[in-house]
């Protein structure tokens, strides 16, 4: 691998890395009072956590990338497994907060394709992806890290599976590919 090659992948991962703290502090911004005052305060509690706010917003970080959050109850005669998209399910989380992990990861693909000189789409379509060396190592780490448990009696996280294939792989390869096309497009003409 030549260094244009690695210096490209690291300018990708770098992007990643952004791309994911900056997502998760914008949807840190506009769902922590909803977290905090009314929809899910009563989870974070009957979870034992009352701190547990950060968590629970990763969890809507996650659903903003229909990842669903897997809670499991294992209360007898009432307990049961659920996942659970509390950006569809709720009227107090903004539907905006889709567009957030997009539009971020997209702009992650255009620095990077920017800051690679990509002018082809070609070299584009190899650049952009990279910003998933940044993002799914978080991506896994926020899934597990977002766990909140009640010791025996139950559990909530991030449905693994999707985190890691969909936030983790295919959202930052698809908007980073995305986001270094236009860039390379735009850079063409």
């Amino acid at each position: 691998m030549s260094d244009t090659a690695r210096r490209s992948y690291a300018v990708g991962a770098l992007a990643g890395v952004a791309a994911f703290v900056l997502t998760y502090v914008l949807v840190y911004a506009m769902s922590i009072a909803t977290v905090q005052d009314a929809l899910l305060t009563d989870i974070a509690e009957s979870f034992g956590d009352g701190r547990a706010a950060w968590k629970i917003v990763g969890w809507v970080f996650f659903n903003a990338q229909f990842v669903t959050t897997t809670i499991t109850v294992t209360i007898p005669f009432l307990g049961g497994t659920s996942a659970v998209n509390f950006i569809a399910e709720s009227e107090s989380l903004s539907p905006v907060l889709y567009l957030l992990p997009p539009a971020l990861l997209t702009a992650a693909g255009t620095a990077t394709a920017r800051l690679d000189g990509a002018t082809d789409i070609g070299r584009a379509v190899r650049v952009g992806p990279a910003v998933v060396l940044g993002y799914l190592p978080l991506a896994v780490l926020g899934a597990v890290l977002f766990t909140v448990s009640a010791g025996e009696s139950g559990q909530g996280a991030p449905t693994l599976l999707t985190a890691v294939l969909l936030a983790g792989i295919v959202y930052p390869a698809v908007f980073g590919a995305v986001g270094a096309t236009v860039a390379a497009t735009v850079g063409e003409s």
